[in-house]
């Protein structure tokens, strides 16, 4: 670990004539980056719950199975009418003379159904991550060089028109549907790197926690957002009108987006000069105040990245280890719990999207508490920064790996396998102001590009994922409890292992290849 590392009390005095408390510009852009968070997620998460919709269900009758068969899966609630919303008018399927066999059925009131594989469906998630992988070290050097306005701008328009496109491209072929989730995740990828970057240069030292939280949170009422209201327009129209509707709505971000928000607060044309000064000194207090306009400037863009140092650092490597481990069980969950749910505890698609969101809404309250008792800690001086993120993301990681070896026994309890989702996910919102933060705090300069890297890892962990859990849950159309419980399992060991390696490693100290050369 370089000697040079300091960390300095994270206490920053704070101007009397201005003061934390009071609201301005950098309040405007936390609401313009939390809907952009909450708008990407709605999209990303649109096809888990269309997948269910706009694919012939792969679920056998029980009364198809062997006896053999039965002893691993869990049977059908006796009303299978309440239940199965997904009857013949609903699930827009045929069964032919053969009841084994089912054929897709296109209609004109409502759209055609897909008999996509649970391979073929793999494919289809994974698209998206394969895209959202390429875009992580390149978003992140953007948003170095660009700033985060023009970036995100272009991104989320990308993301509106393949959404709003994306219907066609289903009808026309899946290959064709692949290729829009694969430019989908490139132009989502540079997403949080440059949100990321944006903060470094927006938020004050003893406001990052609520304002990143603030921010990141708009992740998980995003998903919440998405499932509700993916599942009830596949309810009351169908598939398509899901991705119609957060098609729309994202051109309407984008619109706002481009008129209010900028890079820095020395770019902006709007904020005060209390305000503009308070930022600045808060974010570099050692600098002498004659310099502080080379904050965020062109001379700070053009510094050379200390590719060399970053690469070499030991805490840098323990926070992409970490990362590793989060986002695979987290891509896990995003992607597979609609499939759980349906799968194994036979949830109608309107009642799959709200249990599927319920985790995340306690999430999204998790998370931004976290964010204003992590800022209350830091400015109390309870104990440094680095304490404070351990403490967040160690107990994050453990309680929700915990819940989810509870889902792996939990067989075909769904009481059980729901509130373990719930408590799990929902606690895991603390590591938002845990290891998530901690790209900002150590390094303020380069924070859009290590959390490039972050993602990066992340991604890869949940390619990985994907054909583990299709692996794993190929047996008896994707019914086998014992195949479900491996995933959890692996799922759950991977978060225990992030909390350990965090705790004893991880590190929220401002790095020494961070400091700028005044």
């Amino acid at each position: 670990m370089d000697s040079g590392i300091r960390e300095k009390s994270p206490a920053v005095s704070v101007s009397r004539e201005y003061g934390s408390d009071r609201l301005g510009q950098r309040h405007v852009l936390l609401l313009l980056t939390f809907s952009g968070m909450l708008l990407m997620y709605s999209t990303r998460i649109a096809l888990s719950i269309s997948m269910v919709a706009m694919t012939v269900p792969i679920v056998q009758n029980p009364t198809n199975l062997s006896n053999s068969s039965l002893q691993d899966v869990c049977p059908f609630p006796n009303d299978a009418r309440e239940v199965s919303e997904v009857s013949d008018s609903e699930s827009q399927w045929n069964t032919s003379e053969d009841s084994s066999a089912t054929t897709p059925r296109p209609l004109t009131a409502r759209a055609k159904t897909f008999d996509w594989d649970s391979e073929t469906q793999g494919y289809l998630h994974g698209g998206f991550l394969y895209g959202y992988l390429l875009a992580q070290l390149p978003g992140g050097w953007i948003a170095h060089r660009m700033g985060a306005k023009w970036p995100l701008a272009i991104s989320m328009l990308v993301t509106a028109v393949m959404t709003l496109l994306s219907p066609i491209a289903a009808s026309t072929s899946v290959w064709l549907f692949l290729t829009v989730r694969v430019v989908v995740g490139m132009v989502q990828g540079i997403i949080w790197s440059t949100m990321g970057g944006l903060w470094g240069k927006w938020a004050p030292p003893l406001e990052r926690g609520r304002l990143l939280s603030v921010t990141y949170s708009g992740a998980h009422i995003g998903t919440v957002f998405g499932m509700c209201v993916a599942g009830d327009l596949a309810q009351r129209y169908d598939w398509r009108a899901i991705f119609y509707c957060f098609g729309a709505i994202c051109l309407v971000w984008v619109l706002l987006w481009t008129l209010l928000a900028h890079n820095t607060p020395q770019s902006h044309p709007r904020i005060s000069k209390e305000e503009r000064d308070y930022i600045l000194t808060a974010i570099n207090p050692d600098n002498d105040p004659s310099r502080k306009q080379l904050l965020g400037s062109q001379a700070d863009k053009n510094r050379e990245v200390p590719w060399k140092s970053i690469l070499t650092s030991f805490p840098v490597w323990v926070i992409l280890t970490v990362e590793f481990c989060n986002q695979g069980s987290f891509f896990t969950l995003i992607f597979y719990l609609p499939t759980y749910l349906n799968n194994i505890h036979h949830f109608s698609i309107k009642s799959n999207g709200s249990l599927s969101a319920l985790p995340y809404l306690l999430c999204w309250v998790v998370t931004l508490s976290a964010g204003r008792i992590a800022d209350f800690v830091l400015t109390r001086k309870y104990c440094s920064a680095t304490t404070l993120r351990k403490i967040m993301s160690c107990g994050a990681f453990a309680t929700c790996g915990s819940c989810l070896v509870g889902v792996a026994f939990s067989g075909c309890s769904s009481t059980i396998a729901v509130t373990c989702f719930i408590i799990g996910i929902g606690f895991n919102g603390g590591a938002l102001v845990g290891h998530v933060v901690a790209y900002s705090d150590m390094s303020p300069n380069y924070s859009s590009i290590l959390m490039g890297m972050g993602n990066g890892v992340g991604v890869v962990s949940g390619i990985i994922a994907t054909y583990v859990v299709g692996a794993l849950t190929e047996a008896e159309g994707g019914r086998s409890i014992a195949g479900w419980q491996m995933v959890f399992l692996i799922a759950g060991g991977m978060l225990g292992l992030a909390s350990l390696l965090f705790a004893i490693f991880g590190t929220a100290k401002r790095q020494s290849w961070d400091r700028p050369s005044l």
